[in-house]
């Protein structure tokens, strides 16, 4: 299943759920057919009113599956999911084990010491910029090669007695992405992963003084350990056979007596090499890199049991359990392998906030072991992933207490409807209703109804913003934090404010963020503004994205929007039972969406689908006479009046529009559209700040799940 992206979140979670606003929704293909529906929840059919009746199912009825140990992918190519790295860097408190892992158990190939850092990649095909005798100067070349974009490295070598630098591009999958790169860059010579064997040897140093000898005539020579437990001296380092050949002839000129044989293309092997740090903020100091290829499969563990292992690479994460790195469709895979009870610790860890009540963590530890249950090997070689297209899982450092409490408590507990697992989905807030199924896919799913959700616990503590206009007519919103009342009025009774600071953002809708919501425009202490409204802090429960350009828009819709010529007018045509839309229309067309919850993505990536739209560009005028007329500012020309009943053409892109209540309406020249909602997800299923108000209110863990779910029933397995 496509996963459906999350959107850029701003602080207001950091209180609550994790915000997993925009989960994907766990696998379930979105335009299903009877028979997908079937898989799902077991009985679709089933007449309500013979769902409402039916008993639960006793525990011992349920299939419930086992899984003692589960993986999960942190950086894989599964070609439908794309989560790449070209290397990592690996590291433990306590020491690092690194070896190579088979059927018959685990071959130690590199003992690292505490905390040193290991980087290790899949061997590949290369850029190779020219050798440098300078380790600045590699340096440079590899950030700048990092600053375009390019995965850049830096192997140190040890020729003819003499330090040299190379920075290498890649690894890349294929021979062709490697040629274009070295094509790019003067100099650059493609290489690739074909070597020559130049001897197997049984212990280390011996294989290791054949490399030196072979490295002091000026070849590429690397010990590389085999999967059997022996150590072969690799030579080279060709794109194909025309340049392995080539290869040949030099060494058999330059040392005769070195014997070559073909390297087995299925031959497990790790190569043992020193690199330097590519990135500007870490030392010159030499790194201990390691590069395996063939069919073999490296395993990282911490050498103390209850440690981890840190990724740099993911954030800085540190992992229980430990790390198999493979080549997995020709390009690098981490796949963290952990306990299944233990992935769980962290799942609550990076979902829910520690100091939520344990009935809604409880809940939370039975929706997410179904889920992760319910995928099998979803990945090709891992059964989930640690983003939120699956369960957002952040590794050791997030666990608490708590978590480990509800995992515990609620061991081998699953969700099952029909004697079989559900697809437990669940999302940071519900915005008071959750969603049915057929206002997100179209179709029904039995256990997927619209229900009542205690959601407002999200809007507790949040502060007020104040949308303000300054004297030369701009406009947006600053925090109450920074703007004190002056205790003055304008004409029309309207409060002025001023700044308590320099260098205050005013934003366009009421929330942090500097990539979605950047500042249109700072204050200074003491400049005065008047207020126009207030709202509160954006937050998951309710929040304002925009406004939007109509042209911002329009780019946006991209072909789904129909209608032709400039967008005018944007609405939500059609409604679910919970008050979702269904159907958007852009100038009076219905945007070509794949699925309602669709449109979330289509219109830039709303938090949810349960909104209203304010379009700012058209506006309703009561005449004296009575008469009442709808226009757009771009329509026809606007007359004000001042006090002096002086008549003028407004002219400027914004007009302030006071009502009979008082209440001030902003309309634009131009068409600009802005999105008042309510719920951060998709809607289906638990609501994470609903389970927090619910458990609040004294409903235990299955109350909540079974509140959400509904006709289900609590398995153990």
């Amino acid at each position: 299943m496509k996963g459906i992206k999350r959107p850029f979140l701003s602080e207001e979670a950091s209180s609550g759920a994790s915000n997993q606003a925009v989960r994907p929704l766990c696998g379930i293909v979105l335009k299903m057919t009877a028979a997908a529906a079937l898989l799902l929840s077991g009985s679709i059919g089933a007449p309500e009113a013979a769902l409402a009746a039916a008993p639960a199912i006793p525990a011992a009825q349920a299939a419930v599956p086992k899984l003692d140990t589960i993986r999960v992918a942190l950086f894989i190519d599964t070609g439908k999911y794309v989560s790449r790295a070209s290397a990592v860097t690996l590291s433990a408190d306590a020491g690092l084990t690194l070896s190579l892992r088979g059927a018959a158990g685990v071959t130690p190939a590199y003992q690292a010491a505490a905390k040193e850092q290991v980087r290790v990649s899949a061997d590949g095909y290369y850029a190779l910029l020219p050798e440098t005798a300078s380790a600045a100067e590699a340096r440079t070349q590899a950030q700048q090669a990092a600053a375009g974009g390019a995965d850049a490295g830096i192997v140190q070598n040890t020729a003819r007695g003499k330090q040299a630098y190379r920075v290498y591009l890649g690894p890349f999958a294929t021979k062709e992405e490697a040629a274009a790169a070295a094509a790019a860059r003067p100099g650059a010579v493609l290489a690739g992963p074909l070597r020559w064997n130049a001897g197997t040897y049984a212990a280390a140093a011996e294989a290791q003084a054949q490399a030196a000898a072979i490295a002091q005539a000026g070849f590429d020579a690397n010990v590389a350990q085999l999967s059997a437990g022996s150590y072969a001296v690799l030579v080279g380092g060709a794109a194909d056979s025309a340049g392995l050949e080539a290869l040949r002839a030099q060494i058999a000129a330059a040392l005769p007596a070195v014997v070559l044989t073909p390297m087995d293309a299925a031959q497990g092997y790790v190569l043992l090499r020193t690199e330097l740090a590519a990135d500007a903020d870490s030392a010159a100091q030499p790194l201990t890199a390691m590069v395996f290829g063939g069919n073999a499969k490296l395993w990282a563990a911490s050498n103390d049991p209850q440690g981890a292992v840190y990724v740099k690479e993911r954030f800085g994460r540190m992992y229980r359990g430990g790390l198999e790195l493979s080549l997995h469709n020709h390009r690098l895979a981490v796949i963290n392998e952990l306990p299944f009870q233990q992935y769980l610790y962290a799942v609550l860890g990076s979902e829910l906030n520690p100091a939520w009540p344990i009935e809604a963590l409880k809940a939370q530890a039975v929706a997410a072991r179904t889920y992760a249950l319910k995928q099998g090997v979803k990945y090709q070689i891992a059964h989930v992933s640690d983003t939120t297209l699956d369960q957002s899982y952040k590794g050791m450092a997030v666990e608490f207490p708590a978590a480990l409490q509800a995992v515990d408590s609620t061991a081998g507990e699953v969700l099952t409807y029909n004697n079989a697992l559900i697809d437990p989905l669940y999302y940071s807030n519900a915005g008071g209703q959750t969603a049915d199924s057929t206002e997100v896919w179209g179709n029904e799913v039995a256990y997927l109804k619209s229900v009542s959700s205690q959601d407002k616990g999200a809007e507790e503590g949040k502060k007020k913003w104040y949308r303000i206009v300054l004297p030369n007519g701009m406009s947006g919103y600053i925090h109450s934090d920074y703007a004190r009342d002056t205790g003055l009025k304008n004409p029309a009774g309207l409060p002025y404010y001023e700044s308590v600071q320099d260098g205050v953002n005013v934003r366009p809708a009421p929330y942090v963020d500097n990539a979605g919501n950047a500042a249109v425009f700072k204050v200074d202490v003491r400049d005065r503004f008047v207020v126009i409204g207030e709202e509160t802090e954006s937050n998951a429960y309710a929040w304002i994205r925009g406004p939007y350009e109509a042209s911002e828009m329009k780019k946006r819709l991209g072909s789904a929007m129909t209608a032709g010529g400039e967008l005018q007018r944007l609405e939500v045509t059609k409604r679910g039972v919970s008050g979702r839309a269904l159907e958007v229309a852009a100038n009076g067309q219905p945007l070509a969406a794949a699925y309602p919850d669709a449109l979330r993505t289509l219109l830039g990536g709303l938090p949810s689908t349960k909104f209203e739209i304010e379009e700012t560009g058209r506006y309703t005028i009561l005449g004296a006479d009575g008469t009442v007329r709808t226009q757009s500012s771009s329509a026809q020309p606007v007359y004000t009046s001042g006090g002096g009943q002086t008549v003028q053409e407004h002219r400027d892109e914004e007009l302030f529009l006071l009502n009979a209540d008082g209440t001030v309406r902003v309309a634009t020249r131009s068409p600009q559209f802005v999105f008042r909602g309510t719920g951060f997800g998709h809607g289906l299923g638990m609501s994470q700040w609903g389970a927090k108000g619910y458990a609040e209110l004294g409903y235990d863990y299955h109350k909540i799940l079974q509140t959400y779910y509904i006709g289900v029933s609590i398995s153990k397995g």
